[in-house]
C-alpha cells in the first residue's frame, strides 16, 4: 500500500498552488563545488550545502544564521528552488551533485520513484542522523521519518487537514465554528440565510475532493491501521466500513448547499480566494492555506478547527500531517555539518522558528514553541493526542475517489456506489 501522497504533497506545496506561484526560486544548481570534504566527526566547519523550498526561504535563513552563530566554522550556502523540489533532488541524486542536505517527503516505500523517506533511505541515498533527539520522535510519526528502525529525517512540523475559517467574517455573521456534525449542518443553513456558503472546496481539482472525507475520517475510522490490514486480507471492503457514513455526510452536505454554486467547477486556488474574500465562511484543505489566506486578507483573522463527524464533539479528531522533511545525502561533501545542521534544527529555538515558518505545530514537543490563535486549537488537539495522521491507501484507489466523490455531489452514485467503485480498483 501506498501512502496518500497526493495529500502529503499538497500539504508542502500548496503554497505554490494558491496564488505564490510567483516566488522566486534558487538558481536550482546546488552542486557540491566549493565545499569541503570534511569527515564525518569532529567540529563542524567549511562550507554546508542545502537545497530547500523558495517558500520558505526565510524560514531556513533564519535558521542557518542561529546555526552559523553556533558554529562560526561553517559557512552556510543554501539554495532554494521554487516548483517541484522534490524532482530537482532526485535529478540531483542520479547526477550526483546533490547538496549535503535534502528536501524529501516523509514515509513512503521502497519502491517509490520519489524523494521519500523511505525509498532514498532503502537505496542509500541517504544517511541515518545521529542527533540525540531521535529518541523523541514520537511513535505516530516514526514511520514519517524511520527505516528499519533508524531515523534518516528531521521531522519538522505537522499541518492540520481540517476546516480552516475566516473567523473575521464568521463574527460579523454572529456565527460559531461547529464542534459536532449537526452544528455543520446548521452553519450552512445560516450561511445561506446570509448569502453567503459554508464550506468552499476544491471539487474541481483532481486532489480536492478528498479533503473532507480524509478530514473526517480521522474522527469515524477508530483504528485505521486495522481497517488496512482487514483491507489485504480480505476480511473488509471500503462497501463495509466507515469511509460509506463519511460518503453519506458529504452527500447530505452537498444537498444543503454547503458548497455553494459552481462547486465541481472550483479549483483549489479559487476555494481559497473565496473564503479570503468571505463569501464563503470555511474551506477544508491543508494547513499551507492558512498562510496563503492570511496574504490574501491580511486584516481577517483566521482559525483552523477539526471536522466534526459525530454529535459527540469528545469523539472528534483531527488530521496531522508531517510536510517537507530533511534528509542527509549519503554522499554529502561535509556530514560532519549536516549531522550538527539537523541536531540543531531539531533543538527547541529553532524548532519553533519552523514550525512558525511552516505555519504548523512541531513534530518535536518543546516548551519554547508557542502556538499562534489560528492554530490555537490544532495544537490543543495535537497535546491531547486527539489526530491521526494520514492512513494509507493505493494510488488507484485515491483516484476512483476523487472521481467518485465528483459523481457524488453530481447526484450521479450513492454513498455506497463510491464505495464500491474504490473496492474495484482494490488490489490485495
Amino acid at each position: 500500500m501506498k501512502i496518500r501522497n497526493s495529500v502529503v504533497a499538497a500539504a508542502v506545496i500548496t503554497a505554490t498552488a494558491i496564488s505564490l506561484a510567483g516566488c522566486s526560486g534558487g538558481t536550482g544548481n546546488t552542486g557540491n563545488a566549493g565545499t569541503n570534504n570534511q569527515a564525518a566527526g569532529g567540529e563542524p566547519s567549511g562550507t554546508l550545502t542545502g537545497l530547500f523550498s523558495s517558500v520558505f526561504k526565510d524560514t531556513y535563513e533564519q535558521i542557518a544564521a542561529d546555526f552559523e552563530k553556533k558554529y562560526p566554522k561553517v559557512d552556510v550556502k543554501f539554495d532554494y528552488q521554487g516548483g517541484d523540489v522534490g524532482a530537482l533532488v532526485m535529478t540531483q541524486l542520479q547526477g550526483g551533485t546533490a547538496p549535503d542536505i535534502l528536501t524529501s517527503f516523509p514515509g513512503g516505500t521502497k519502491t517509490d520513484a520519489a524523494d521519500t523517506v523511505v525509498s532514498l533511505a532503502a537505496s542509500g541515498r541517504i544517511a541515518p542522523l545521529e542527533a540525540p533527539w531521535v529518541e523523541d520522535v514520537p511513535d505516530a510519526w516514526k514511520p514519517s521519518v524511520n527505516y528499519e528502525d533508524k531515523t534518516y529525517a528531521y521531522p519538522g512540523a505537522l499541518q492540520p487537514l481540517a476546516g480552516i475559517y475566516n473567523k473575521t467574517k464568521l463574527d460579523e455573521l454572529g456565527l460559531k465554528i461547529p464542534t459536532t456534525l449537526d452544528e455543520v449542518y446548521k452553519l450552512c443553513t445560516a450561511a445561506k440565510d446570509a448569502g453567503v456558503y459554508a464550506y468552499s472546496l476544491g471539487l474541481g481539482d483532481p486532489a480536492g475532493p478528498q479533503m473532507l472525507t480524509y478530514s473526517q475520517l480521522a474522527t469515524l475510522e477508530k483504528d485505521p491501521n486495522q481497517f488496512d490490514a482487514d483491507l489485504a486480507a480480505g476480511k473488509k471492503t471500503y462497501a463495509d466500513s466507515v469511509w460509506v457514513d463519511q460518503f453519506g455526510i458529504y452527500k447530505k452536505m452537498g444537498d444543503a448547499g454547503c458548497f455553494g454554486e459552481g462547486a465541481l467547477g472550483r479549483s483549489r486556488d479559487q476555494a481559497g480566494q473565496e473564503v479570503a474574500k468571505g463569501s464563503a465562511l470555511a474551506s477544508v484543505d491543508v494547513g499551507a492555506m492558512l498562510g496563503q489566506l492570511q496574504k490574501m486578507a491580511p486584516e481577517s483573522s483566521f482559525q483552523v478547527a477539526a471536522m466534526p463527524a459525530t454529535n459527540n464533539a469528545t469523539d472528534t479528531k483531527v488530521v496531522a500531517l508531517p510536510g517537507y522533511v530533511n534528509t542527509i545525502n549519503a554522499k554529502a561533501k561535509n556530514p560532519t555539518a549536516a549531522q550538527a545542521f539537523l541536531e540543531f534544527m531539531g533543538e527547541p529555538e529553532p524548532s519553533a522558528i519552523y514550525a512558525k515558518g511552516f505555519a504548523s505545530v512541531p513534530v518535536l514537543a518543546n516548551d519554547v514553541y508557542k502556538a499562534p490563535e489560528e492554530l490555537a486549537a490544532f495544537a490543543d488537539l495535537i497535546n491531547r493526542g486527539a489526530y491521526a495522521p494520514l492512513g494509507t491507501v493505493q494510488s488507484e484507489v485515491q483516484a476512483q475517489l476523487n472521481q467518485a466523490l465528483q459523481s457524488l455531489i453530481l447526484g450521479d452514485s450513492t454513498p455506497r456506489q463510491v464505495a464500491e467503485k474504490m473496492d474495484t480498483v482494490y488490489k490485495k
